[in-house]
């Protein structure tokens, strides 16, 4: 199996340097390059390939999530993992939209946790904190229209009230024993309306739920 390989993306040198030393101690993982701006990365990626990007937020000229959006246009393949000092819902929101599949706080993840996280998203799993995605649909601004995908897609093939409900439900961050307990029903029930509601809007999992929530085309 040939190793995943990672682009690290900080305007701090010595965070960069950091990174790299972890991750190159790390058997399975390869840094294959460094940028120390998102107009840098962005050039970077026209020119080369990479598994995983981790990615700053706050960078001169283009910050962390406008070069997240650009790198998935040209390579939407590549899978982003924001590291960032801040809790900010709305930078959550943002990152969502721009198409992040982790979101990982300085304060709150130590060594272990990032190999893990840089490991899980290479497979295409989703790093999204449940709590803080409630915050960020909480966070968006009323007049942002996150309905038009949902809508379009009921026209063909429309939910049931009660997929609806668990839809909803899910975007808030709740597990499927949550939302058992909250619609008063056994697990194995959501399980089952959950895989139905997954076939009928064309999802594989949560994260893109959250995302279809927000108005985004999968």
């Amino acid at each position: 199996m040939r190793d995943i390989t990672v682009l690290i993306v900080d305007d701090n040198p010595v965070i960069r340097q950091g990174l790299r030393s972890l991750l190159d101690a790390e058997d399975g993982i390869a840094v294959v390059g460094e940028a120390s701006t998102g107009v840098e990365a962005i050039q970077w990626v026209r020119k080369h390939s990479t598994d995983v990007v981790l990615m700053d937020i706050r960078m001169p000229v283009i910050d962390g999530i406008g070069a997240t959006a650009e790198i998935l246009h040209l390579r939407p393949e590549v899978k982003v993992l924001i590291l960032t000092v801040t809790e900010d819902p709305a930078i959550l929101a943002r990152s969502i939209h721009a198409g992040a599949k982790g979101y990982l706080v300085y304060s709150r993840f130590g060594p272990e946790e990032l190999l893990d996280a840089v490991h899980a998203v290479a497979l295409g799993k989703d790093l999204l904190p449940s709590p803080a995605v409630s915050l960020a649909l909480a966070d968006l601004p009323e007049e942002e229209d996150r309905s038009w995908f949902l809508e379009e897609q009921q026209l063909r093939d429309p939910l049931t009230t009660r997929e609806e409900e668990i839809l909803e439900l899910i975007a808030e961050g709740r597990s499927n024993a949550e939302i058992a307990q909250a619609l008063a029903v056994e697990e194995k029930t959501i399980k089952n309306h959950i895989t139905r509601l997954y076939s009928k809007l064309d999802i594989n999992n949560r994260y893109e739920a959250i995302r279809l929530k927000l108005g985004h085309r999968i």
